[in-house]
């Protein structure tokens, strides 16, 4: 008899073993409490995950760690009230925000412990971006930031998409060259960028790039900056006279951005200049040999203007030599994640501050359609870095015309849209309260009815 309860306590024993090993070595948090809420037992994870110690923990109920503020919520109180399974986001002392999740565990018909499990809400994040997003996807993101970092810093220009590869193939043939270079593309589609490499390309760093906004200039000012003036050539001439931006532009590049904002008359001063490789200061009647690379660059379609006299045939031709069309940034989609990341490391850099972007956002911002192209996509990042507090950047710091536009592709019909607004309001304003109610109150409804639209739409809360 003696020894048959022997055996029993070494079996005992050795389950008890095997149950504390499993329990650390599982890697979710593991946190167990009797029926009076005390703390009993936790293991490593749990640890790990809270940023909380066991000295803070064991033999504390969970009352107390609520009221001393070890905790947000306590779980442990929601179980044993209700008698049921509770999950919920709880906020730790340490900052740590964590799913948690209570089980009442009965013996004899009565509370005997409640099992908390505790699951890292970034790890949690990163599992369903791996569901979520397809697998290509996924391994594209993390190929090309981990290349990218490594190397965005010393490009002059972002090509990862196919129609960027072979534009920059054309670079090299047209820097053995001194013919004019035409640029074309929407606004902010990249065209300064370009020219510059091509300057790069053709001169080196030390020869002068001179640029020239055509439509920011008015006519007759714009004249006498790009041809220059001899003294008294004009009322408030300088006495001592001033070369023109073309003569500056000696062995180097002079870029005329906007050209088909140029006037006719200037046009017909151009065209002479780049027939004769001669400029004419004005009130002088003597020309000075010049020698530049002209690169020019539009939005607008010249030869539509040509057509209606307002843009001159012989200039167009003459410009036109070495045409080369940027395309948007909506047809180039495999180069918006290098423009955010070269974007965000270059205001890391300023502000001394290193944020990143989530997987979510990087999502939704690469199925917008940037109409202000990579200007545009440069504004919002910038906007959205210095706004934003956390470390890193969500969807709820999405300005409202991208938010508005991730709405639009995810759903067809009206009520798709508008649940779909009303699942991110929901959820935004959950990470916004410490509690249930708190958001209830902040939306203006009874807690019933958030708990119910939260089961709807699968938010834990």
């Amino acid at each position: 008899m003696v020894e048959t309860e022997q055996i029993k306590h070494h079996n005992h024993y050795e389950d008890c073993l095997e149950l504390e090993a499993a329990i650390h070595a599982c890697q979710e948090g593991i946190y167990i409490c009797n029926a009076d809420l005390k703390c009993v037992r936790l293991n490593s994870a749990y640890t790990r995950i809270t940023g909380l110690t066991e000295v803070e923990l064991i033999g504390r109920t969970s009352i107390e760690l609520e009221e001393n503020g070890t905790i947000s919520k306590a779980v442990g109180v929601i179980v044993k009230r209700e008698k049921k399974v509770v999950s919920l986001i709880q906020k730790f002392r340490s900052g740590k925000n964590v799913l948690v999740t209570g089980t009442p565990v009965y013996k004899e018909g009565k509370l005997f412990r409640i099992v908390i499990t505790a699951r890292d809400l970034s790890e949690l994040t990163q599992l369903e971006n791996q569901l979520n997003d397809a697998e290509e996807r996924s391994e594209r993101y993390l190929r090309e930031l981990s290349l990218y970092k490594e190397h965005l810093k010393s490009v002059k220009i972002v090509a990862n998409s196919p129609q960027m590869k072979q534009l920059l193939n054309l670079v090299p043939k047209i820097s053995k060259a001194d013919s004019p270079v035409l640029l074309l593309g929407e606004s902010g589609t990249g065209k300064e960028v370009l020219a510059r490499l091509i300057h790069e390309t053709s001169h080196g760093g030390d020869s002068p790039f001179i640029k020239v906004n055509c439509g920011a200039i008015p006519g007759d000012l714009l004249e006498s900056e790009l041809f220059g003036y001899v003294k008294g050539a004009f009322t408030g001439a300088s006495e001592k006279g001033k070369p023109g931006l073309i003569e500056i532009a000696e062995n180097g590049s002079l870029f005329l951005d906007e050209v088909g904002e140029l006037p006719l008359k200037l046009q017909v001063k151009l065209l002479r200049v780049i027939q004769d490789f001669e400029v004419t200061r004005l009130g002088s009647t003597k020309p000075k040999k010049v020698s530049f690379r002209l690169i020019c660059a539009t939005n607008r379609p010249l030869k539509e203007m040509m057509e209606k006299g307002e843009f001159r045939e012989d200039l167009f031709y003459r410009i036109n030599v070495l045409p080369i069309t940027l395309p948007p940034l909506r047809e180039r989609k495999e180069d918006i994640i290098p423009l955010i990341i070269k974007t965000t490391d270059k205001l890391s850099s300023r502000y001394g501050t290193l944020k990143t972007i989530s997987p979510d956002v990087i999502k939704i911002l690469e199925s917008y359609q940037w109409p202000g192209n990579i200007r545009e996509l440069e504004n919002v990042i910038e906007r959205i870095f210095i706004m934003t507090d956390e470390s890193t950047i969500q969807v709820k710091d999405l300005p409202a015309n991208i938010a508005a536009d991730k709405v639009s592709k995810e759903a067809n019909t009206l009520k798709e849209k508008m649940q779909i607004l009303e699942r991110d309001i929901i959820e935004d304003m959950l990470k916004q309260s410490s509690s249930l109610r708190e958001a209830a109150k902040k939306l203006g409804v009874d807690v019933s009815t958030l708990s119910r639209k939260c089961q709807r739409y699968g938010i834990l809360h």
